[in-house]
């Protein structure tokens, strides 16, 4: 019977020893399974920070720089977060399930990848946006090389962001400056309205990102460089600023994987972004 044990214990593990003979050597068997126990290890890791976090992964790191009160949120899955949910309908209409569910009534930890998102209602974003400590949130590398981290919109929190604020606030925000370009705001709204009107007689539906787009296009040409296009009329100036403008409005918009998910080679890019 002993006999009979001792056979069938080596026919169990002959595949240590052929495993050790086809790797070539032991040391190289024992790199093999150190290897598979840091990998076990990592996702053992990534799974307890994500069963111990309400907000996903991208919440889990900072879970005792939180303050006493827990930002509710959904967990998503670990490593992703709740990416995927927003590739379902609308994502603010997605949004707004997600914080009714959770009762999430102002704040909301949300995670796509590594990137902590909170969504909230209108007064306590507000408060994000203006309040110092956010100066520096992630920026979209589309804006950061569309823009050069030169605009005033994308530039770092710095000397350089308070010089281009400090132009602004003289020259284009000045409430002189202001009132003498009333007039020719009022004028692209309703130029706008009027091609939102006109649409929708002739075809029942309203694409209105186009109309916003040429009534930015105007504004910005008539407050720095003083001209205006008629953009129901052709002109070649005037399509090729509309082509800049919604170009630059795309890339903008665009989804890259490399924002939220730095473990990603740069490469990566499906969407075409780069």
């Amino acid at each position: 019977m002993a006999l009979v044990l001792q056979s069938s214990s080596t026919d169990s593990s002959w595949w240590v020893f052929t495993l050790s003979a086809f790797l070539g050597s032991e040391v190289l068997a024992d790199h093999s399974l150190l290897v598979v126990s840091l990998f076990i290890a990592s996702i053992s890791a990534v799974l307890i920070a994500w069963a111990l976090s309400s907000g996903g992964p991208a919440w889990a790191n900072g879970h005792s720089h939180r303050g006493a009160t827990q930002i509710p949120g959904p967990r998503g899955i670990p490593l992703f977060g709740s990416i995927f949910s927003l590739a379902r309908g609308l994502p603010h209409c997605t949004l707004a399930k997600l914080s009714k569910s959770n009762r999430a009534t102002q704040l909301m930890a949300f995670s796509i990848g590594s990137t902590p998102v909170v969504s909230s209602e209108p007064g306590v974003a507000k408060e994000i946006l203006t309040h110092p400590n956010f100066t520096d949130r992630p920026l979209k590398r589309s804006a950061r090389e569309l823009m050069f981290s030169r605009a005033i919109g994308f530039a770092p929190s710095g000397t350089y962001w308070r010089m281009l604020r400090r132009i602004a606030s003289t020259h284009l925000f000045a409430p002189r400056r202001i009132a003498a370009h009333e007039p020719s705001r009022q004028f692209d709204c309703s130029t706008m309205l009027s091609g939102i009107e006109s649409e929708m007689d002739s075809t029942s539906s309203v694409k209105l990102r186009n109309h916003l787009q040429g009534a930015a296009l105007n504004n910005i040409m008539g407050s720095v460089f003083g001209k205006r296009y008629n953009l129901s009329e052709e002109n070649a100036d005037a399509e090729v600023l509309k082509k800049m403008v919604r170009e630059g409005f795309a890339l903008l918009g665009a989804f890259n994987w490399s924002d939220h998910f730095s473990w990603l080679p740069k490469m990566f890019d499906p969407s075409r972004v780069e």
